[in-house]
């Protein structure tokens, strides 16, 4: 195995694996692979980081950053994104608008979302969710939609497939507001620097703290909530401890009457009694219940069963506890699902209205999101289909995708192409084999640029 991979005097000090014999096997394979490798299943976009919850975490990251609200995940808004997607893989259109009458509005509504403002950002062909993000903020209006004081909530879908005759990844990011309420930046804190003028408390003030933040019976899915409160007729430096259920969790410092409370890591999930108080004096505020609950609902695949009769599809599954809503996304259709008394959801659904791609959405009352693609139990095959994904796709989640083969070559050679080098400079040979070493690294970075070429995409 050494002539192989390692530089000997058995080879001839060329590796058989780095002779031009093993370089013509790289070159075509690759060629084969990015050419004709959607014919075997292999998907030509590596997307594995372009998922709603990093595009959804990129664009909080920016508003929060500016002073702006975050956004809330919204299921409906989820549920147009995906339809919106579907329907142009299904009528092979790239636009805002389609071909026969679709807007950005309907898919909305036709989720159940009544929007007083809505808005859209679409992107097709990237590879990572940071290059999706950044596109749209080089955008002046996809950068609009997204540092919007308009917007409260948000969806994001992310689906693969072919469009306009290319293999691709396209990723729709909805936005939307129930209520005329807008949001604005806050306002930066200005420091004091001019001496402040002596003031005479009067008689009969009280000294007081209260939080403002969050509120009485508030459900939160941000496990990293800060608790910000103020205080009346407290002067100077004073220290506010936080305290949870009779429990010392933190301090902070102020020297005005706001304060706010970073715990610096997340909170546990569950209920949680604030109490704030002055350190070192009688001064407490209120007490304040709310919760966090920051994890989807655990959805169990295996419970799935799908049967199938002549006319339509009868899907039934176990329902998460702590499912508020349930959404069945199918092409540019969405149903809603209800929960019997077993706490099992079933639908039926012609075969006609089976789109491209089906998937079941969940939402806990916090917001929380988690979503389950179960197309392949509509592939042709068995009368009924219980828990088992087809061959085909599993066999396609081995093999990955292009761009991970492609990598997984040009890494290879990279290892090898260093092992020489290394072997070469310890022997005092490195001189001698210049020329070799040359050709091998100019067609590794040839092959490494046309690999990184795709690492690109298009937005609109």
């Amino acid at each position: 195995m050494r002539k192989f991979f390692i530089p000997s005097k058995d080879n001839d000090y060329k590796p058989f694996l780095l002779r031009r014999a093993a370089l013509s096997v790289y070159t075509i394979l690759l060629l084969l692979v990015n050419t004709f490798g959607g014919l075997v299943g292999i998907p030509e976009v590596m997307a594995s980081s372009v998922t709603p919850s990093n595009i959804i975490g990129l664009t909080n990251q920016q508003r929060a950053a500016a002073g702006l609200n975050t956004l809330n995940v919204d299921s409906r808004l989820t549920a147009a994104a995906q339809a919106k997607a579907n329907n142009m893989f299904s009528e092979q259109y790239w636009d805002h608008f389609g071909p026969n009458g679709e807007t950005p509005w309907m898919f909305i509504s036709q989720a159940g979302y009544q929007y007083v403002y809505a808005g859209e950002n679409l992107a097709k062909g990237f590879r990572t969710a940071e290059g999706v993000h950044e596109a749209w903020m080089a955008s002046p209006t996809h950068r609009d939609n997204i540092m919007s004081g308009n917007y409260k909530d948000i969806g994001v879908a992310v689906v693969e497939g072919e469009l306009l005759g290319k293999q691709t990844t396209l990723v729709v990011q909805m936005f939307g507001n129930l209520t005329s309420q807008t949001f604005k930046a806050d306002a930066p804190v200005k420091s004091e620097t001019t001496k402040p003028k002596a003031t005479i408390v009067e008689s009969g003030q009280i000294k007081s703290i209260s939080i403002t933040s969050p509120k009485v019976g508030d459900l939160i899915k941000d496990a990293n909530v800060n608790i910000k409160g103020i205080t009346k007729n407290i002067t100077g430096n004073y220290s506010v401890e936080i305290l949870n259920n009779g429990e010392y969790v933190g301090e902070v410092e102020s020297s005005s009457s706001q304060w706010e409370y970073d715990k610096g890591s997340d909170w546990e999930e569950g209920e949680k009694r604030i109490i704030a108080q002055v350190k070192g004096q009688d001064i407490k505020s209120e007490q304040v219940i709310f919760t966090i609950d920051s994890s989807p609902p655990i959805f169990s695949k295996e419970s799935i069963v799908v049967k199938r009769t002549d006319t339509e599809f009868i899907i039934s599954f176990k329902v998460p506890v702590d499912a508020q809503s349930i959404q069945f996304v199918t092409g540019d259709k969405t149903f809603d699902l209800e929960v019997d008394e077993e706490g099992n959801a079933v639908l039926g659904i012609s075969r006609e209205d089976i789109g491209g791609r089906s998937i079941i959405i969940i939402a806990d009352a916090a917001g929380n999101i988690s979503e389950h693609d179960i197309s392949e139990y509509f592939l042709d095959g068995d009368e009924v289909t219980q828990g088992t994904p087809s061959l085909i796709l599993w066999f396609r989640n081995i093999i990955g995708t292009t761009d991970g083969i492609s990598l997984a070559i040009v890494s290879f050679v990279f290892i090898l192409l260093s092992i020489e080098v290394y072997v070469y400079w310890k022997k005092g040979m490195l001189g001698k084999s210049a020329g070799g070493l040359f050709t091998i690294g100019a067609w590794w970075l040839i092959i490494l640029v046309g690999v990184f070429k795709g690492f690109g995409g298009i937005i609109n």
